[in-house]
């Protein structure tokens, strides 16, 4: 059964197009109705005084602010922290990261800062994974600063940390360092992911008739790369509307598992199977769901990322067994299994990797939720690329072997044209023409004297003639159609086109005068000629084509004899 014959895919990748396209309607929804943002303060030196903060204004309650949950009192929905201010010479900035919570700072009361996000209703109820910026007059020196959290979703998702003092610019730089090998990794698995798109979707590449299992693997690396240069949190300095990335961030984990599950169909052909086409209706489906939420208002992507894990959890497992299991059976068929060995490395690095960031993020919430996920992701989309690659290396070299044996099946070996199979299968398809417009064209050649050659100086030099009689012909009347060698001594040239008389008559010339020059030069020790006839077609019927031919083949016999008549003059 082929894989267009089975139902299902096509409307499951139409379905997760759909799911697609309506995330980006949300970010352009976004886009339409945006407004500025206040731009950040002044540059200074820093430090990090995340362990100073107390839960009172005394300074004897110390709090671990990696687990400001804990704290939160849930019917308030608000939690106050506090640091002393030491004494301070100049102004200085305060930066530090909430994510899914809304903050203010005040200072001995007063209120110096509160979380300021362009709102729409197409955004998350939260302002997102943002750093907050805020400058500290050294007219507050010694004063005692608030720190006030307001919860949005739940304690588990109260984050505060990376509370630093000092000079913005240093703190700035010192967190794209930190956060380097992060952002390298990111890029280029953004990077791999778009050069396998690119390579998949080159006109050559397509024509080895692979699967597109790079494509989808492509897509695949490019999301991912995306999502973890945003989990990195340095694409926020570098952005005007932070609070858009956290929406980009919930719709990459909410769509990124379809192309995995697209992969294993262009590989395997799950959707053959109905348990499978289940699922990949269910993830599709799941993402316009997604999609209605976000646009209704009833929720937000935040709400669904535990549907989405879920969902990426069981497209990974689905992998996995589908793997292990043609691995099983290409090894009783005794077939070469490298592709499936790369394939399940690849699973394997993104798990062990992505188990050991799990538990080092069990008990907090990271600044960085990718860590080493993002290493695994790699992995696995460079092995998944090289499986893709030896499948269609194999499809590649089995093309090449086909046409290798087609070319030997349909050419002739002494001149390099057509053979007689060839040329009758070019008239069986012109049988099946239904462009009115067009006319077929028929040039029947022969060449004289070869029996001649053949008995008085040998069949080398008889081969020999028909060589340069196949080069004459195909530099003069091939230019303008196909030729082929039907006999021994016998050619054929058919030219389709508006008006076939016309090309006929250029090749003609060129024919006359490659004949005249060969001649001339006197570099054989016989001489060239070749009788031709035409006649043109004007009906594509086996009837019309068998006269048409008949008619060329009468028409070379009469010059034939006019070019023995002026050998004997």
């Amino acid at each position: 059964m082929g894989k267009a014959s089975y139902k299902g895919h096509r409307i499951i990748g139409l379905l997760y197009a759909l799911g697609l396209l309506g995330m980006l309607s949300i970010i352009a929804a976004i886009g339409v109705s945006r407004q500025g943002q206040p731009q950040s303060g002044e540059e200074k030196a820093y430090e990090d005084i995340s362990a100073s903060w107390t839960l009172d204004r005394e300074g004897n309650q110390p709090v671990d602010v990696r687990r400001l949950g804990e704290f939160m009192d849930d019917e308030t929905g608000v939690l106050s922290i506090y640091y002393q201010l030491p004494e301070l010479e100049s102004d200085v900035d305060l930066v530090y990261r909430s994510k899914d919570v809304y903050t203010r700072v005040l200072a001995d009361g007063e209120m110096i800062y509160e979380t300021s996000v362009y709102d729409s209703r197409f955004y998350n109820r939260s302002p997102g994974n943002l750093w907050n910026i805020l400058t500290i007059s050294h007219e507050d020196s010694s004063k005692c600063l608030e720190l006030q959290i307001i919860m949005v979703y739940d304690t588990s998702a109260v984050t505060v940390d990376s509370l630093l003092i000092g000079d913005k610019a240093d703190i700035i730089l010192g967190l794209f360092a930190d956060n380097m090998f992060g952002i390298v990794v990111s890029a280029l698995l953004i990077l791999v992911g778009f050069v396998l798109i690119v390579v998949d979707l080159l006109p050559t590449y397509g024509r080895a008739g692979k699967n597109h299992s790079l494509l989808w693997v492509g897509i695949f690396a490019f999301l991912t790369g995306i999502w973890s240069l945003i989990e990195t949190n340095v694409l926020q300095f570098c952005v005007r509307d932070m609070r858009i990335l956290q929406l980009i961030n919930n719709m990459l984990m909410v769509v990124d598992s379809m192309p995995l599950l697209m992969y294993l169909d262009s590989e395997y052909q799950i959707f053959k199977h109905k348990s499978m086409r289940i699922l990949g209706y269910y993830n599709a489906g799941y993402i316009l769901l997604c999609v209605a939420v976000q646009f209704s208002g009833i929720g937000d992507l935040h709400h669904m990322l535990k549907g989405a894990s879920f969902t990426m959890m069981l497209t990974d497992l689905v992998l996995f067994i589908w793997v292990v299991r043609m691995l099983i059976q290409l090894k009783k068929e005794k077939k070469l299994i490298l592709s499936c060995v790369l394939q399940i490395l690849g699973i394997f690095s993104l798990w062990f990797l992505g188990i050991f960031e799990s538990f080092r993020s069990l008990h907090m919430d990271r600044m960085d939720r990718a860590g080493l996920v993002r290493v695994g992701m790699l992995l696995l989309c460079l092995f998944f690329a090289l499986s893709s690659q030896i499948e269609a290396y194999k499809i590649i070299e089995q093309g090449l072997k086909y046409d290798l044996i087609r070319k030997l099946a349909y050419s002739d070996g002494l001149t390099g044209l057509g053979n007689r199979t060839a040329y009758l299968e070019q008239l069986a398809e012109y049988e099946h023409n239904e462009e009115v417009f067009i006319q077929l064209g028929i040039v029947y050649l022969d060449v004289n004297n070869l029996k001649a050659v053949n008995d008085r100086q040998g069949h080398e030099f008889g081969d020999e003639l028909i060589k340069i009689a196949a080069s004459i012909i195909a530099d003069s009347f091939g230019h303008y159609g196909k030729a082929y060698r039907v006999g021994g001594d016998e050619f054929c040239v058919l030219m389709t086109g508006v008006d076939v008389k016309e090309n006929y008559q250029k090749g003609k010339e060129i024919f006359r005068q490659l004949i005249d020059e060969a001649n001339q030069a006197q570099w054989y020790s016989f001489k060239v000629q070749v009788a031709h006839g035409f006649s043109v077609c004007d009906e594509f019927t086996r009837e019309r084509i068998d006269e048409a031919i008949a008619d060329a083949d009468g028409r070379m016999y009469e010059n034939k004899t006019e070019l023995k008549r002026e050998n004997c003059d």
